[in-house]
Formats: C-alpha cells, structure tokens, sequence
C-alpha cells in the first residue's frame, strides 16, 4: 500500500476457423512508446504519478519524488496492455457466412430451412407451397389458380388485369418480356408495390416487408420472375433477383430477422476494418528498491554566555532508486490497397481458388448506416460464363479479397531492458520544498520491423529469423522537479522530461527515436488515507502506429490508503486517439504483497463469443512495501 506517515514504517503494498489473413491483414503498427505506465498505484489512478509524494515507483514517473519521500521502498510490477481499433469482430468472422448469404437470404425469403426446402418445380406450373412465406404472399396478391399453383399465364394475366401494366398485353410474350414491360410502367411498378407491401404485412414476414420498403420497385419484380424461371432454391432465387435489380439492388436493413442482422454486421465489421485497423500489445515489468536518505535536522548553537542561536536546517540527503525494467511493444497494421478496397464477395465458389471463378456470381456490398445494399455484378441478360466475367473482372481488379489485391502488412516488435540509476534532493526555501531529481537509465533494445505485400489467398507470411533482430544499446535521461508551496504543505505540483536525450533505437529497417515525454502532474492530500492526484502530457508523444501517431494523456484518481489495505479508482483520455473513449481503472492492495489494477476503455466494446470486450484493456499485478 502506499503510506500514510513519513515517520511511521509502514507495509506496502474455434468455433469459427478463422483465415491467417484476418488476424494479420487487419492489423496495424505497434503501441508506440508513450509515457506509459509501471506499478499498480499509479495504473489505477489513471496513470497519476508525477506528482505522487509517497510512490514507490518515483525512478520511472519522477525521479524528484526520491527527494520528497526519503524511506526505503521495494515494488514489483507484471502487466500487460491490448488496444485495436476494429480487429475483434473481424477476427471472428466465418466467411463461408458470407460467402452463403445469398442463400441465407432465399431461406430467409421462403420462410424455410434449407434442409427442408423444396427445390423440384415441374415445368412452369409451380407449386405455391413450396414457396413459404413468398407462396402465402403469392396467395394474398392473388397470384395462383385454383389448383394452388402458378403458371406463366397466371402471371401475364395478374401483371394486365390487378396492375394494369399498359404494355404487357401481348399474350405470346414470354414472363421475362412481361417483367421487362412492367419495368418500365411506373404507375404499374408503385401498385405492385403496394400490393407487395400490403401482402407482407399480412403475411407477416418483417424481412421482406423490410426489403419492400427499402428496395426500388423495379428490383423487387424479380421475385416474381425469379420463381416463374423456376427457381425456388433459395440462393438462385436471391441471385436472380440481385440480377434483375441491377446497379440498384436490394436493401437490407437491420432489425428485422437476426440472422439477416448478422450478415449486416458481419459486412459493417469488414468494412470498417478496411478503412481504419490497428492491434496494439504491450507488456510493461519492473522492480525497482530504494535506499532511504537522511531526513533534514535544524542544528543548535550555544555560545558561552548560554545564548541559544538556531542555524540554518540541515537538508539532509534524497533516497537513491536503482530500478530494472523489461518491457515489450508489438503490433500491426495493413494498409488496405487503393485499387482493392471494394466489398465484392464470389458466391457459389472457392474465393482462395480462381479455377472456380466461372462457377461464382459476384455480388457487392454497400454500407450505408443501419443498411447495406446488396448488388449483382455481372451481365444477366447472358448465360455463364459469359454473365459472370464483369463480374470475376471487377472481383479481381477492385474487391478486398482478390487474389490480386497487394495489401501491405506493417509490424513492428521491440522489446526494451532498462536500468535506471535516481537520485532527488530537496530544497527547504522561504517559499516551499522543491525537489529535484535525475535518472541516468542504460538501455538494452531488440528491434524488428516488417513489411509484407499479402492478399485473402496469400495469408502466410515470412515469420523473422533470429540473425534479423538488431541488439542496440544506449542510455537515456530523465529529469524531474517537485513543487510544495510554504503556504499548501499539502499540495504538490510536479513536471518531469523523459529521454532528455533522445536515444536512438536501431531496427532491421529503419531507426526508432525514444522522443522526449513532457507531463506534469499535481497531487493534493486531503487526509492522511485520502489522496487525490492529476497528471497532463504536456506535449503530444510520438508513436509507431501509422493508424494512431500521436498520444496524448489526461487522467487522475483518488487513492485511499487505510491499515491493511487500500482501494483507488480513477479515469483517463488519450486526447490524440478518440476510438478508446473514457478508459476507467481502478484497484486494491492487501497487505502490501497483492496489489492489482485494471483498465477498461468504453470507447469501442464489442461482443466476442458473447461476451462484451473493450478496445482497451489493462491489467497490473504486484506489491510493494516501504520502512
């Protein structure tokens, strides 16, 4: 825990198989080197600790609190850190679910399993049963004879006498010149609409009653041709409809069927991985020990006539730390291809074999909102192969998926050992104690960076040798001031500059600068168990994520300190990257040799497996103890 008393010594204390390319293609550079946090006090508090008079962990926050604070102090911190920005739910897609939606949607449209499907139709006479929920609104349009079946002339006739189609009264014309002359009346066009609209609702089927509502007219005549050409198997008749619907398509629109639903979010989750990914990990460790100083004393003269002079107080000597740190940082983006960013998925086909494309129809996705848009690329009017190459052409050269696309996949991995030497000294003024402190900390870096041209066929990738990652070793400074004004003894106002000196990291590829980090922080003791405490970057800090350069943090919390054991809760922002939203933290200490912290963003949380994850996650483990 931490202290309450200077001078009373105290304890301290698969279900889905997922494809490699997921989770690598759509990740992003690594969790840069921002000020980021060690012990367990300060990662509860919202990473307050420049200014925190009694922490143990001065040698990394703020090498003047040696000065303030002069007992000797053990601390041992473990803790690990994720952050992504829309890698969990992609990471858990089944892309045969996509790949199937088209018949998920037939099935969906039918009101049927497919197991149980029905998918024999004798010539053009077709039986309304077979058809589910569309047979029943079939039924309530008038559509069929009296034998409960639908023949072409049942469907001329209906097309001229219910919607009074001017141009479909040639009674030779096939049901495809129909459907292609009721597409260009537009009174008749908005009665069948009608008429569609008013028959779902009956019928109740909210999907398609959604699809009516949200899809142009002249796309929803296809699912009348669709099963007069005989198709009541579930993905046929979805992709004919698609087909005849064109450039317009047909709308899905969530909330009204959950598998439906599924579908839209599984295309929302893809899409927005394609414009923005990114996957940090990082693992900060440390111990650190702390020799006590000398507190200051005032000395007493006495001459020889008895007369009593009270010199100028002794000030003592500031604690030493010696610390060492191992620490971790690794992550990975992709940077989606320009010429390749397009949600276009081959149905009916292998999309990791290009042999099969001929067998594929093409259907795209647009994302708007709570909707998307599903659209037949291809030529309809054609039979396959021939209707299928715009489509297999326009997969190739523009989806996500080709085989073609070249995404590039950048990673970067460093792991740092740090030992940092500290010592603080305190000034008693006329205006306060100011403190002041400097680390001298030697550094043991591993560096390793990749860059990688993948696509959904090529999901392996190169792993790194050995004789690749390059061994730097280099020194850092850090430098540190504490104020506590004359007239608040209980408040204190702290600034520290890390890596004074800038050190240079080497990679196999490239050099990575530790860039200055400016914070200050205040720290207010409302009691001898009740601790308030702030800390500010100053300054952005750089990163190495080409997703989220820059990083920036505000937050603080309130530690209370009791007998045997302590609780802290707090909150912060990094006011450079806005997806992690507020990130609470909080923890205790028992007894001093079990302390633990968390942090938990509600930026972005997201359902994996059912349960609820952040897009931030933090979690500590460890104690300390001082005399």
């Amino acid at each position: 825990m931490e202290t309450r008393d200077s001078k009373k010594p105290t304890r301290e204390l698969y279900k889905y198989k997922i494809p490699t390319i997921l989770l690598v293609c759509f990740l992003s550079i690594m969790h840069a080197l921002e000020f980021g946090s060690m012990g367990q006090v300060s990662a509860s508090i919202g990473n307050a600790g420049v200014a925190l008079k009694n922490s143990a962990w001065a040698v990394y926050y703020n090498p003047a609190l040696l000065g303030a604070d002069r007992r000797s102090k053990i601390a041992y911190s473990f803790g690990a850190q994720f952050q992504e920005t829309n890698i969990l739910e992609v990471a858990t897609l089944d892309f045969k679910t996509l790949a199937n939606s088209s018949e998920i949607l037939g099935n969906k449209l039918m009101g049927k399993d497919t197991k149980g499907l029905t998918k024999a139709v004798l010539n053009a006479n077709i039986n309304v049963g077979s058809l589910g929920s569309l047979g029943d609104i079939f039924t309530q349009m008038g559509i069929k004879n009296n034998n409960g079946t639908i023949t072409d002339n049942d469907l001329k006739n209906w097309v001229k006498q219910d919607l009074g189609c001017q141009n479909c009264d040639n009674n030779n014309a096939s049901v495809s010149e129909v459907v292609k002359n009721l597409q260009q009346d537009s009174d008749a066009l908005n009665k069948f609409q009608q008429k569609l609209t008013t028959a779902a609702d009956s019928v109740g089927n909210p999907l398609i009653s959604s699809i009516i509502k949200n899809t142009d007219p002249k796309a929803l005549v296809g699912l009348v041709a669709g099963v007069a050409d005989g198709n009541t198997d579930p993905a046929k008749l979805t992709q004919e409809i698609l087909k005849i619907a064109g450039e317009s398509g047909i709308v899905l629109a969530k909330g009204a069927d959950p598998d439906i639903d599924n579908i839209i979010n599984a295309f929302n989750a893809l899409n927005k991985t394609i414009q923005k990914n990114d996957l940090m990990l990082t693992s900060q460790n440390g111990i650190v020990f702390q020799i006590g100083g000398r507190e200051p004393t005032k000395r007493i003269e006495v001459d020889n006539i008895g007369a009593i002079t009270l010199r100028d107080p002794d000030n003592g000597r500031g604690a030493i730390a010696v610390g060492v740190f191992a620490q971790a940082f690794a992550g990975a983006s992709a940077n989606i291809s320009k010429t390749h960013n397009r949600l276009i998925i081959g149905v009916g086909c292998d999309m990791k074999d290009s042999s099969s494309y001929d067998q594929c129809n093409f259907i795209e996705a647009k994302i708007n909102a709570d909707n998307i848009t599903l659209s037949f690329i291809g030529t309809p009017n054609q039979q396959p192969p021939q209707q299928n190459q715009v489509g297999k052409d326009t997969f190739l050269n523009h989806s996500v998926l080709s085989p073609n696309a070249k995404h590039e996949l950048n990673a970067t991995a460093l792991a740092l050992i740090e030992i940092p030497v500290g010592y603080g000294h305190t000034f008693f003024t006329n205006v306060g104690d100011i403190s002041a402190g400097l680390n001298f900390k030697f550094i043991r870096a591993f560096g390793y960076t990749f860059k990688e041209e993948i696509n959904y066929a090529k999901s392996q990738i190169t792993m790194p040798k050995i004789d690749d990652i390059i061994s730097t070793q280099t020194f850092g400074v850090d430098l540190g001031i504490l104020y506590t004004p004359i007239f608040a003894k209980r408040f204190n106002l702290g600034l520290v500059i890390k890596n004074l000196n800038t050190p240079v990291i080497k990679t196999n590829k490239n050099s990575i600068e530790l860039n200055r980090q400016l914070r200050t922080g205040i720290s207010y003791e409302l009691s001898k168990s009740l601790t308030i405490a702030l800390d500010y970057d100053l300054l952005p800090n750089d990163t190495l994520s080409t997703v989220n350069p820059q990083s920036q943090m505000l937050g603080g919390g309130i530690l209370i300190n009791l007998k045997y054991i302590d609780f802290r809760v707090g909150a912060m922002k990094d006011l450079e990257i806005a997806d992690n939203g507020v990130i609470l933290t909080g923890g205790f200490n028992l007894l001093g040799f079990l302390d633990i912290a968390l942090q938990y963003g509600l930026g972005n949380v997201v359902k994996l497996y059912g349960f609820p994850v952040s897009s931030y996650m933090a979690l500590k483990v460890g104690g300390q103890f001082s005399w």
